[in-house]
């Protein structure tokens, strides 16, 4: 019996060889397999992915025999990222100079491929070498940005964080000897930063101020003082906020105007804190109608298309400096009429904002101020902006 067991067992077999059945198919693999089985990804960020570079991608199970195959999905060109090194934390790649943008990241050993979940994001920036930026340089004058690198239909872009959100400036680049030709843009003033613009491609150059003088129409209005030699400074709007008005209700100075300032370039900062504070004491349960430094604060004008609306209420030395630059002109009361004008410090020396101290541009060119009850006064209020 077990004699026959053995010969149905070794037949069957044999049939089954012999039918060819794919069910039963089999590859045998000799040596080792390596499979490249990825876990705990982590892509670098695209601030510190840069063509040109080495980037390193976190995670286990990377090996130097990888393939790091690399497919835009911007449809920019797909590349095949040279391994430099890897172990058990993760792999160090090349990416090379002409990459830009999103990519999905494959990667293949002994024929077979992992693609990753995450994407590489890759800056979509250029180099060039020995870059040099003028210091300073006016509105409408031509500059050279020496350098080397860059090619024929490059753009410079002028930007400034004291621009409104969105605005840039784009100009045409010349190519020169030493590097490229430009005209600063009629527009620009104050700390500018300038970026080479290639397609969709760029590449950060250096700052350069652009300086403006008191009397310069720019930045929706007109620039009334200057500090560091014109690189900064304060613009007036061109028009009140209100002519006559109240300033607000008498409110607890904690917690609703706690830090109000005197000084230069205070002004925004204190509109800040009393449209905030303002903005609770309502929401507890008290009302009032907009206030003055709410209204500078919402003032807003376009100039050639551009909206400007990061207007405030001046601080007490910033009202006193545009009457001082209003008493120099010709026609003073032509720039700024004849009003009071309330300033954003309020008058110390209580727990209550009772007052706020006020200029006096009745007068043409005696300085006056003093402090003025804020709920009793009905007096004006002109907007300014700083760079």
């Amino acid at each position: 019996m077990k004699h026959f067991l053995k010969f149905l067992s070794a037949s069957l077999i044999f049939l089954v060889a012999a039918s060819g059945c794919k069910e039963y198919e089999a590859t045998i693999v000799t040596g080792e397999v390596k499979a490249p089985i990825l876990k705990y990804i982590k892509m670098p960020s695209q601030d510190e992915t840069i063509p040109g570079s080495h980037v390193y991608i976190e995670g286990a199970g990377f090996s130097v025999e990888d393939i790091v195959a690399c497919k835009s999905l911007e449809g920019e060109a797909d590349f095949n990222a040279s391994v430099i090194s890897a172990d058990n934390y993760g792999i160090d790649i090349e990416i090379p100079v002409t990459a830009g943008g999103e990519y999905e990241v494959s990667v293949t050993r002994s024929d077979l491929t992992t693609v990753i979940d995450e994407h590489l994001f890759v800056a979509f920036v250029f180099t060039l070498d020995n870059v040099a930026v003028p210091a300073s340089a006016s509105p409408g004058e031509t500059i050279t940005i020496q350098g080397e690198g860059f090619e024929s239909g490059d753009k410079v872009r002028f930007v400034s964080s004291y621009y409104p959100a969105g605005i840039v400036f784009n100009t045409d680049a010349v190519i020169s000897e030493t590097g490229i030709t430009v005209t600063v843009p009629d527009d620009c003033y104050g700390i500018n930063n300038l970026t080479v613009i290639r397609g969709k491609k760029s590449c950060p150059v250096g700052n350069m101020k652009v300086p403006v003088m008191p009397g310069d129409q720019t930045g929706g209005g007109i620039v009334f003082y200057v500090s560091d030699g014109g690189a900064h400074g304060l613009i007036v709007a061109p028009a009140n906020a209100g002519n006559a008005q109240t300033f607000g209700p008498s409110i607890q100075v904690v917690p609703y105007a706690t830090g109000t300032s005197e000084a230069i370039y205070a002004g925004k900062e204190n509109t800040s804190i009393l449209v905030n504070g303002i903005t609770s004491w309502r929401s507890a349960g008290n009302s009032t109608p907009p206030t003055t430094a709410e209204l500078c604060n919402n003032y807003s004008v376009e100039v050639s298309g551009i909206v400007y609306d990061d207007w405030f209420l001046g601080s007490f030395d910033e009202m006193k400096e545009l009457f001082i630059y209003r008493s120099t002109l010709s026609s003073p009361y032509a720039f700024v009429p004849a009003e009071n004008y309330w300033t954003s410090t309020v008058f110390p020396g209580s727990n209550w904002a009772w007052a706020y101290f006020y200029v006096n541009f009745w007068e043409s060119t005696n300085l006056v101020t003093g402090a003025a009850p804020c709920d009793v006064w009905v007096i004006a209020a002109r907007p300014i902006r700083r760079f």
